[in-house]
């Protein structure tokens, strides 16, 4: 009964959903935004395309399509949706990136290898540096164990560490080299605030955010995201908050601190989705309802591959896993998949090395269920 009702529930979302899209596409028409040749005081046509995303989320009506280019180029840029209808982000591979270049010179050689220049503190107070295209954060996370940085004197070559100077200023130290170096300065990459029906984002990266790379907030009803990557962001890779509902069909999250977070009473399902080699856990589910269909979990840190149920006891809970993949890769301990409360589905699903806590779960298997090699039979 309960994976019938679930599966009635997420196919009429999907079918109204399509049907909202299909009505508003006759009165459609497409803004253009080209990160480097356009100008926000253009008209946003593919003649005279807009410079910045969030011109075009201003500027687009119910129906229209936001179009960027050049294709797989990369934006240093974020857009923001607040009480937003019926648009689209056809993202055509773009990467939103939530750093700056920061320059060769300028910098005060401190000691031998040791630099250090000042900085506006960041939002947040959260630090990513990205050293020739690697995101280091030094272990940091938001979450209430994240350790300090270490003194600047203890610094190796590839760290650095952030010293307030006061409200406004800190100091920036980096062992090692000064070039090629990005600091991170921006919160989210597509953020939602307020009301939003039927917003639609694909084939669309966002990476090194202070915060998230996809952040949904408010009561935002039948969002559609595809073909995403939200990956080396200090919080996470995909995040939906409050009542959201949200529909993931195809993406990969990875090198957050979770690398997705599913919160409130937000409601959502995963496509095709694979999550791996994140901080503290791959994939955090403590919302109203999810459901992971034909997802890999790659558990490839000390991370918890899955971590889900109601955040109270008077809250309902209800996950479905089909034909989901978990595999952890850790030689020393099997990864701990913990869903403690509320109700639980697994039909066709793997698991393998793994610790599966389901204490307080009311669980329910269909189709045929393995679990560190063994079928699952029902308690």
């Amino acid at each position: 009964m309960f994976a019938r009702q679930m599966q009635h529930a997420f196919k009429t979302f999907s079918l109204a959903f399509y049907i909202c899209l299909a009505a508003n596409s006759l009165y459609a028409k497409e803004l253009h935004v080209n990160a480097e040749t356009g100008s926000d005081a253009n008209s946003g046509s593919v003649q005279e395309p807009f410079q910045t995303l969030q011109k075009g989320i201003n500027s687009a009506e119910e129906g229209d399509v936001i179009q960027l280019h050049p294709r797989g180029a990369v934006y240093r840029q974020s857009g923001n949706f607040g009480r937003r209808s019926g648009i689209t982000i056809e993202g055509n591979g773009v990467t939103l990136d939530g750093a700056d270049p920061l320059p060769d010179d300028g910098w005060e050689k401190v000691s031998a290898n040791l630099y250090r220049r000042q900085m506006k503190r960041t939002p947040l107070d959260r630090h990513l540096l990205i050293i020739d295209g690697e995101m280091q954060r030094m272990g940091r996370t938001q979450s209430s164990n994240s350790p300090d940085f270490p003194p600047v004197a203890e610094l190796k070559p590839g760290e650095f560490c952030f010293e307030n100077i006061d409200e406004e200023q800190g100091w920036l130290y980096v062992c090692g080299s000064t070039k090629n170096l990005e600091w991170s300065t921006r919160v989210n990459g597509i953020a939602t605030g307020g009301p939003c029906r039927q917003l639609v984002v694909r084939n669309l990266n966002a990476r090194n955010f202070l915060n998230d790379g996809f952040n949904v907030h408010g009561d935002c009803r039948e969002l559609r995201f595809e073909n995403i990557n939200g990956y080396d962001c200090f919080d996470e890779g995909f995040s939906a908050h409050e009542s959201a509902e949200c529909d993931i069909n195809g993406g990969k999250f990875h090198g957050n601190e979770n690398g997705i977070a599913d919160v409130n009473s937000a409601e959502t399902v995963y496509r095709n989705c694979e999550f791996y080699g994140n901080v503290n856990v791959d994939v955090l589910l403590i919302g109203k309802e999810h459901r992971l269909i034909d997802c890999k979990i790659r558990n490839t840190t000390s991370a918890s591959p899955l971590v889900a149920g109601p955040r109270t006891k008077q809250q309902t809970f209800d996950l479905v896993l089909q034909r989901v993949s978990i595999t952890s890769q850790n030689e020393t301990k099997p990864g701990n998949v913990r869903i403690n409360g509320g109700t639980l589905l697994l039909e066709d699903c793997v698991m393998d090395n793994v610790n599966l806590n389901t204490i307080g779960t009311e669980v329910k298997y269909l189709g045929t269920n393995r679990i560190n090699g063994a079928v699952a039979e029902v308690p």
